[in-house]
């Protein structure tokens, strides 16, 4: 895939890797799929000017086999169990 470059500009290098990283982790989150196509994003930082400019790209990894959890049987899978709901009280006001 071809490399996105954020609109925005960044004073210093620092700034510019914690959005590079910010970037990463949602792309990826949003690109990948349960139980489908897996993404990895891959970011660089790079300096222009007197600025630093964040660019990204999505990079295919592969499909993610197994159950994707769309609860489409109703099997229990062994070892997982219901949890117990506690009921809530309102605080009474004296």
């Amino acid at each position: 895939m071809e490399w996105v470059k954020l609109q925005n500009s960044f004073d210093s290098k620092e700034k510019a890797l914690k959005t590079a990283n910010i970037v990463a982790t949602t792309e990826a989150k949003l690109a990948s799929l349960p139980g489908g196509p897996q993404y990895e994003v891959e970011t660089r930082v790079e300096q222009t000017e007197e600025k630093w400019q964040v660019l990204w790209r999505k990079v295919f990894v592969g499909f993610k086999s197994g159950c994707g959890g769309c609860k489409s049987c109703t099997e229990q899978l062994p070892g997982q169990t219901k949890g117990k709901v506690i009921p809530f009280r309102k605080p009474t006001v004296k």
